[in-house]
């Protein structure tokens, strides 16, 4: 699947020349449900078509971009592997598509920019994690929340252990335990009367661990680049002699506690989720825990801030270290992304006019954009009735 992070969104939020469309479609997992995800990105094309002259500004731009969208609907073998919801941003400078582990509206919107609020809430979603099955001959990385997970393409971070290190580790394995063998055969114990002693996947061997430990680290620094920023918990999966030599070189700071024992590079992601989810569970509400305790310290020391207008004029000047915000808290109105200035039209339900900005999502995306972190959480958690909290640098 598709990683999508901070960066990501900085890139989306970016002012674009000519119209933008944003696609997003819920879908099924499953091989035998193709079609349907097929025939329903085709029903949300035709609606962006059906979108596009009333907000082309640019002529011949929109339907260039329609037909710069239209071989997707084609390739039968993208849409036998999806997850559960797909995203698709296309403008005369910018193409991306997203394969989410999670749901999405059935939305379809032509402007002048992007709409990202879908994706705003993947990355403030407090379930979300990740897992790393790691192995000699295959590294893999799956995205998930509490409905399941999904793999996720690597960026940056090699695939095996002969793509970092460069030569074929298996293969010099045997050489150094043929050469065991040999020398202890002339140790003295009789022709022929020797046996190889096998340590587990290589690991106990003074000859293995140097290689394993620089193979661990060269996965460790590509992930810590892949998923800078990222607060979600990831949850090692490997055979129970990796976890502490992988521990030992990890500079991830959000690495699990626990781990699964275990190779699980050839689960299914349902099989994976099982065994993973909890293990991330208990590290989510620990997370949430700590944010909130950190809240309380914060704001008993001055460092802490729930007035939303105050919030604003600090969010544009870099100032939030974290935000927290209360699920299914709606507040409209505008907000001026240069000075911080809101005025609120409306609390809850729908946009009133049409052209109103929902302010708690405004907020949060300019302090993911200045580096800060966003959590979304229940109303039952949220420690302030003013459905917005945050820590300040």
């Amino acid at each position: 699947m598709d990683y999508f992070g901070r960066e990501d969104l900085r890139m989306l939020l970016q002012e674009r020349a000519g119209p933008a469309i944003s696609i997003y479609v819920p879908t099924e997992r499953s091989s035998s449900e193709a079609e349907t995800n097929r025939l329903r990105y085709r029903a949300a094309l035709d609606r962006a078509r059906q979108l596009l002259p009333s907000a082309n500004g640019v002529d011949g731009a929109g339907d260039s971009l329609a037909e710069a969208l239209e071989p997707l609907t084609h390739e039968e073998e993208f849409w036998r592997y999806q997850s559960d919801g797909l995203a698709v941003f296309a403008s005369p400078d910018v193409q991306r598509l997203y394969r989410l582990p999670g749901s999405v509206p059935d939305l379809v919107v032509v402007a002048s920019s992007f709409h990202t609020r879908p994706m705003l809430e993947y990355l403030q979603a407090p379930d979300r994690y990740w897992v790393l099955g790691l192995s000699q001959k295959n590294v893999r990385l799956w995205s998930g929340t509490a409905a399941g997970v999904s793999p996720i393409d690597l960026q940056g971070v090699p695939r095996n252990l002969m793509e970092a290190l460069g030569y074929d580790f298996e293969r010099d394995e045997k050489i150094v335990l043929r050469r065991k063998t040999r020398n202890a055969s002339h140790g003295g114990h009789g022709r022929g009367g020797t046996m190889p002693v096998f340590h587990g996947h290589g690991v106990g061997s003074d000859d293995s661990e140097p290689e394993l430990r620089r193979f661990f680290k060269k996965v460790d620094e590509g992930l810590q680049e892949m998923l800078e920023g990222e607060i979600g918990p990831l949850v090692l999966a490997a055979v129970n002699e990796y976890h502490p030599l992988y521990r030992g070189v990890s500079g991830l700071d959000n690495l699990a506690e626990k781990g699964i024992e275990a190779s699980v590079v050839d689960w299914s992601p349902d099989r994976v989720h099982e065994a993973a989810w909890p293990i991330a569970k208990a590290q989510v509400l620990k997370k949430i825990d700590r944010a909130l305790e950190l809240w309380e310290n914060s704001y008993g020391r001055g460092k802490g801030e729930l007035d939303l207008a105050n919030l604003a004029r600090l969010a544009v000047a870099g100032r939030i270290r974290l935000l927290l915000t209360e699920r299914d808290r709606r507040l409209w109105g505008t907000m001026d992304r240069s000075t911080g200035a809101i005025e609120i039209v409306q609390e809850g339900g729908e946009d009133p006019s049409g052209k109103a900005a929902e302010l708690l999502d405004e907020l949060a995306e300019v302090v993911i954009l200045h580096g800060g972190n966003a959590l979304v959480l229940s109303p039952e958690r949220m420690p302030t009735n003013t459905g917005v909290a945050g820590i300040l640098r």
